[in-house]
């Protein structure tokens, strides 16, 4: 039996039999038909009744029956999925199914769960987006719950293993960083843009395990850690403009730069740093926003098997709430409205005045689009509430951080989230 190498880690993947995993959870989709023949044979009478029984109530939510039998598990979750041809909404898909398993085994009090490699079989599905799409799931809910999750490949499929592998290894670095450059408190976001994956983490890009960790020939002192890292390098000429238009061009040619030279040398992951955010003076916002964007334009239209990762660096918060921000948003709304400017303009000077410093942060609200709708109608109010605001005191809840704002928004049906700056 093949495993990752590292037992420390919270996400492996193994060659073997899923019925003879020794785990608090397996997973079962009930339109993969060999797999499922196999559980409920090796579960016996008492798991094939008790899964007929629960089918008849409800076909669409998870099934949940306690492992018997020969199974080695304490349970199962039998799960209703099927692919999707439209890539968007196959991913979307695979994120929602690995959201309500590992949401409902934490609320069960369950701490270990093993998945099969849905979609990787019978279905034709893409296995590098399919992998991507789990595996950076995975790691974006790891901060949330403390579930040790596996992924369990048929002996004979050592393609899907690979990539599997593969996977887990470009996560490799952040689960290796010290303590003190971790934190676990704030989770590494990870987003998969049709056949490619956006990943924002703190750390040290030096350490990254990539095919090529760019670097900006502007930045001294980058350009000189780099090299004293030997690292693999892509060295791009950029310089900074103080006219906003100018310096969003000079990002988009920068990107479309880079991104021939991926091309060109068949990489599949590059790390990047917060280029343009350091000492240069730059718009944060204006940087970030449009390097995102730019990326996703490129892995969206020229359809890129490429993992993109913004390494930024432990003390810049701020930058890395940006980064967070932007890679998280599929669409940002401008609501301009001159009764709320005004009443805003009025509090800012009063503060200002009484307190002497400028207290100003830039806070997010994550709700419903129905709250959304009527916060941007009639403002907020208190019955608005989430859900932190009704457990602490009374009042709508903020958070600076839009990935802790992003955790309490609900999807909607094509799994779009809101979130109200």
């Amino acid at each position: 039996m093949e495993a990752s190498t590292s037992s420390n880690r919270p996400i492996h993947v193994r060659k073997g039999d899923l019925t003879k995993e020794q785990t608090d959870v397996i997973v079962v989709c009930s339109s993969s038909i060999g797999l499922l023949a196999s559980v409920l044979q090796a579960g016996g009478d008492t798991v094939m009744s008790s899964y007929n029984i629960e089918l008849r109530k409800n076909s669409t939510q998870i099934i949940a029956v306690a492992a018997s039998g020969q199974l080695l598990a304490k349970a199962i979750y039998f799960v209703s999925w099927e692919p999707n041809s439209d890539e968007i909404l196959l991913c979307k898909s695979l994120e929602k199914l690995v959201s309500d398993v590992i949401k409902k085994a934490t609320n069960e009090k369950y701490k270990s769960i093993a998945f099969p490699a849905i979609g990787c079989g019978q279905f034709g599905c893409s296995i590098n987006l399919v992998t991507k799409t789990l595996i950076g799931k995975v790691h974006q809910l790891r901060t949330f719950h403390s579930m040790t999750v596996s992924f369990i490949i048929q002996p004979d499929r050592t393609d899907i293993y690979d990539e599997f592998q593969k996977q887990i290894d470009l996560l490799e670095p952040f689960e290796q960083l010290e303590p003190l450059e971790r934190t676990p408190e704030i989770p590494t976001v990870s987003v998969p843009i049709k056949n490619g994956m956006i990943i924002v983490e703190k750390g040290n890009i030096t350490t990254q395990k990539v095919d090529a960790i760019i670097g900006n020939s502007s930045s001294i002192a980058l350009q000189d850690t780099i090299i004293k890292a030997a690292g693999d390098e892509v060295e791009t000429a950029w310089e900074p403009d103080a006219d906003d238009s100018i310096l969003r061009q000079s990002i988009i040619d920068f990107i479309w730069n880079i991104i021939q030279n991926v091309i060109s040398c068949n990489y599949t992951s590059i790390a990047c740093p917060a280029i343009g955010c350091g000492g240069y003076g730059c718009s944060v916002d204006i940087v970030v926003k449009t390097i995102v964007q730019e990326i996703k334009n490129q892995l969206k239209t020229r359809n890129l098997a490429l993992t993109v990762k913004f390494v930024i660096r432990p003390e810049q918060q701020n930058i890395y709430d940006e980064f967070c921000k932007q890679v998280l948003a599929s669409e940002e709304e401008r609501i301009q409205n001159e009764r709320w400017l005004l009443q805003y303009l009025a509090h800012s000077r009063d503060f200002k005045k009484r307190l002497t410093i400028d207290t100003e942060k830039r806070l997010y609200h994550g709700c419903p689009k129905k709250a959304a709708e009527l916060i941007i109608e009639d403002c907020f109010n208190r019955s608005f509430a989430g859900v932190n605001g009704t457990a602490y005191g009374v009042g709508v809840y903020f958070s600076s951080n839009p990935v802790y704002s992003h955790r309490y928004t609900q999807p909607s049906a094509n799994g779009e989230r809101c979130i109200v700056q």
